[in-house]
């Protein structure tokens, strides 16, 4: 694996046969600080009950660590495909490095492509 000389954070779908996660990773060889990363709609977890974008992860993580994850579980594969309502989420993230440099971006994700994998997973 590469791995860039700045901070690069992404916020991604981790899907096994179980269970859904939301990742938060840095893959870069320096810290991210002040990192926002703002959904724009509601991601449901927990059976439907909790909306995982009011956790207080998503106010600001004020540093990051180089290569670090955060790995959030969200609900159980099924619960989370039976609520989720729109399968097209996004976030906007922003950060800065050591040296106030500001960076932004944004990240779409078309969840309709986990949505049948369970029949594969469960099977291998």
């Amino acid at each position: 694996m590469l791995i860039s000389k700045k901070a690069v954070v992404i916020v991604d779908f981790e899907i096994d046969a179980d269970a859904v996660f939301l990742v938060i990773k840095n893959l870069g060889a320096v810290p991210a600080l002040k990192l926002k990363i703002r959904p724009l709609a509601a991601i449901p977890g927990l059976e439907g009950k909790k909306d995982i974008t009011k956790l207080s992860i998503f106010k600001e993580i004020s540093y990051l660590a180089p290569l670090k994850e955060i790995k959030i579980f969200v609900d159980s594969y099924e619960s989370f495909f039976t609520h989720l309502k729109d399968p097209s989420v996004h976030f906007n993230i922003s950060y800065k490095n050591a040296k106030h440099r500001s960076f932004k971006i944004k990240i779409h994700h078309d969840l309709r492509i986990y949505a049948d994998l369970i029949y594969f997973l469960r099977k291998h």
